[in-house]
């Protein structure tokens, strides 16, 4: 198994690896970290944190407590507490989340909702 270089986004303590190369569909649902460089298609749902990786690409709702995403997401993501968006980030879908942070040259082609509650509803 390969982990991205010690200085660029390593496997940042990651309980499960889904690595470059890598190509799966379905449900995803994990406790703790991911770190995903791979491609995924279907649905990624966890109380954790999801690190997308520059060569990771997810066509699926995400819903986690906090995501660091460096590759290409299409669908709508959900953060609970907050989602980061790298200067590499592609994100083609809605984003609902308390705290969004966006690095300059992250490419985000929808809409964004910064909200408290979990789910994004409003009171």
């Amino acid at each position: 198994m390969r982990f991205w270089k010690k200085n660029s986004h390593s496997n940042h303590g990651a309980t499960s690896v889904i690595d470059h190369g890598c190509d799966a569909q379905g449900r995803l649902s994990f406790v703790g970290t991911v770190a995903m460089n791979g491609k995924f298609q279907g649905e990624v749902f966890s109380a954790d944190t999801l690190y997308l990786g520059a060569h990771g690409e997810i066509e699926a709702e995400v819903r986690v407590t906090v995501g660091i995403i460096s590759g290409e997401v299409k669908g709508n993501i959900t953060g609970g507490e907050r989602i980061e968006l790298s200067r590499t980030a592609r994100i083609f879908g809605n984003i609902v989340t308390p705290v969004l942070v966006l690095e300059e040259g992250a490419v985000f082609d929808g809409q964004c909702k910064t909200s408290r509650q979990n789910g994004g509803e409003s009171e």
